[in-house]
């Protein structure tokens, strides 16, 4: 019976905005046995976060408190306006986070460049911060990527993540591991893709939309790679994605404590869920209260058998770009008393170091020419034979893929080479002390 009203009322209730989910109202639901969940799961115009051996989130347009309150469940409203306490004011605005970036791109013009990515719906700059030792060159390095605060009230990366980039600059002249990381990565740190959501200390963007509902899926209907008709923050991440060679990235949210890894849309198993595991591991055991939270087995958790989430950007960036990339949950709280921001800081710092690091498990190539574009075949060598992991595409005369320990053969078959030419590669993390990346430069 409570099936059946839920799924008349909602599908009265909800609109769209673009292709991300509208989130102007948000509710904790009280839901012990998850049967409102899974009566409320069947309509694909709801929103839902982070469920629990309490109950779980969700969200919708206006109106979905009234549903709620109709409906008879009992749930306690997610109300930005209630987070007017002292201390959570405390926090910097949009524009101060802006001033410290630009104040450390200013102290460090070797090692920084500051870019603008676009623009926000209320004219805010989208701003990423390269760190390498020749920021302003476009070197032959493996490509990290950090991104925080995609859902503006979850508000703990994005403190984290100026933070870390403070600490790596401050210690780059001091710290031989920081110098070699910095010296073989270009690393770059999105503290924040939702300003405006932040200011408005709402999930949604300035339109109320839900931007890791956003994405392209390939699961759904919505599969195939274009920016139109998505939020302006979505497309400006989507065209910068696709001008970089990202191999491994990590978004950063709060809720809960715990590593999510891929896949997030489908059940199936990660051609590379071992990988996965290992390297969600390493961080869960770095940042030991995340380890140690109680709730997810050493931390961790795969995504879909947490809740299934259709558009989201973790899924997107391997299977369009072969960006593998991680979700950290990183504050129970969404919006944690400013004064517990430090710790939050010193908690993830090893873990966020080291995760950088794993970029150079890792092998790769490039054309010592222009507009090459092209297939790649690995195989695993095993004893004489080779294990074959895939085909997979690279342009603009580059790829470079995380991988497990081992060797491997690169075929690389392109109309411009004419054929197919094998190299071999060995793969290893290296310390932060003597990181020597497998890049292989290639001519015609």
């Amino acid at each position: 019976m409570i099936r059946n009203i839920f799924v008349a009322a909602v599908a009265v209730l909800l609109t769209s905005a673009s292709f991300a989910a509208n989130v102007q109202e948000g509710a904790f639901v009280l839901d012990q046995d998850k049967s409102i969940l899974r009566s409320m799961a069947v309509n694909k115009d709801l929103t839902f976060d982070h469920p629990s051996i309490n109950g779980f989130e969700v969200y919708g347009p206006k109106g979905l408190y009234q549903f709620l309150r109709n409906s008879g469940v009992q749930f306690v409203e997610l109300n930005s306006l209630q987070l007017m306490t002292e201390d959570v004011l405390d926090y910097p605005s949009p524009e101060q986070i802006e001033a410290q970036l630009k104040d450390l791109n200013a102290a460090y013009p070797q090692l920084t460049q500051l870019i603008e990515i676009g623009r926000t719906n209320d004219g805010r700059p989208l701003l990423v911060l390269k760190i390498s030792d020749n920021a302003a060159i476009d070197e032959t390095e493996p490509e990290f990527k950090y991104i925080s605060s995609m859902h503006g009230d979850e508000i703990t990366g994005r403190e984290v993540m100026v933070a870390l980039a403070q600490k790596i600059l401050k210690e780059y002249s001091v710290n031989p591991a920081i110098k070699q990381l910095v010296d073989s990565t270009e690393i770059y740190i999105m503290a924040s893709m939702n300003p405006d959501g932040s200011y408005r200390r709402q999930r949604g963007n300035a339109n109320y939309a839900d931007l890791n509902r956003d994405f392209p899926d390939f699961s759904t209907s919505d599969n195939q790679d274009t920016p139109a008709g998505r939020e302006i923050e979505t497309q400006h991440i989507m065209k910068f994605q696709k001008s970089r060679q990202f191999a491994l990235s990590t978004n950063f949210h709060g809720g809960a404590e715990v590593m999510n890894y891929a896949w997030d849309t489908i059940p199936d198993k990660h051609p590379f869920n071992d990988l996965l595991i290992e390297i969600a591991l390493d961080y869960a055991n770095k940042a030991t209260y995340i380890k140690n939270n109680g709730e997810f087995e050493n931390g961790i958790t795969n995504g879909y058998a947490w809740y299934e989430v259709n558009g989201g950007m973790q899924d997107w960036s391997y299977h369009w770009y072969n960006d593998l990339q991680f979700t950290v949950e990183l504050s129970t709280s969404k919006w944690p008393s400013y004064s517990k921001i430090p710790y939050y800081i010193e908690q993830n710092q090893e873990a966020l170091i080291s995760q950088i690091g794993y970029i150079h498990q890792g092998a790769g190539f490039k054309f010592d020419q222009s507009g090459i574009d092209g297939k790649v075949q690995i195989s695993k060598i095993e004893g004489n034979a080779l294990r074959n992991l895939g085909i997979y595409n690279f342009r603009n005369s580059e790829f470079y893929k995380v991988l497990p320990k081992g060797e491997y053969t690169f075929a690389i078959n392109s109309q411009q080479l004419k054929g197919t030419k094998s190299i071999q590669v060995a793969v290893e993390k290296q310390d932060n002390k003597s990181i020597t990346p497998n890049y292989v430069i290639l001519s015609e």
